[in-house]
Order: C-alpha cells, then structure tokens, then sequence
C-alpha cells in the first residue's frame, strides 16, 4: 500500500512519508557527497523552522550549537595565547640570562687590575 492508498484510507501515519525523505536523502548524500550531506542539513533546519511548533525546539538546537561551537574556538584561542605568553617569556627570559652573562664577561674584562 503506497502513501497516497493511506491517506485516501484516512490512515495519517508518516511513515511512508519519512521512509520516502530518508531514502530521498541519501540518494542525494551518496550522488553529491559532502555537498550532499550539506543540502540535507539545510533541508532539516528549513523544515524544522517551516512549521511554528518545531520553530522553538530548532533554534534552540541550532542556536545551542552555534554556542558550542564558538565556545571552542574561544576555549582554543585562548590556551594558543596562553602558549605564545610562555614561549614569548621564556625567550625573553633565557635573553635576559644571556645579556646578564655578557655584562658580567664584559664587565670582568674591563676591569683594571
């Protein structure tokens, strides 16, 4: 019994309809590869945001996401800088040392006897 033979039926169960997105879905996964995958993204938001019951639930999940996302590039800039402060102190530590050792060298050269 096909999708349509249902609905004359009065038999408004989905899953017809999913199992026919779905399959249409990877279809498209499968012939266009990460574009694919892209387009369904976009197909599941654009679905989720169509209809006002879900609208609520999808920008939550989206806008959820969206947080996370920039949480950890924010979270990896930050142990990035924290690096390039260390790496930045100890060079300039060991040049201090080396300026100490040089002034001390020079300074034990120049001196009369």
């Amino acid at each position: 019994m096909t999708w349509l033979e249902k609905i004359r039926n009065w038999d408004y169960s989905l899953d017809g309809v999913i199992t026919w997105i779905l399959n249409l879905m990877e279809f498209h996964a499968q012939r266009a590869g990460i574009w694919g995958y892209i387009g369904v993204v976009v197909f599941i938001i654009a679905v989720g945001l169509a209809f006002p019951a879900t609208r609520g639930v999808t920008s939550l999940i989206i806008s959820g996401i969206f947080r996370m996302f920039f949480t950890f590039i924010q979270n990896v800039l930050t142990l990035l800088t924290a690096d390039l402060f260390k790496f930045f102190g100890r060079i300039l530590l060991a040049m201090f040392h080396r300026t100490r050792r040089w002034i001390v060298d020079l300074a034990s050269r120049t001196t009369r006897n």
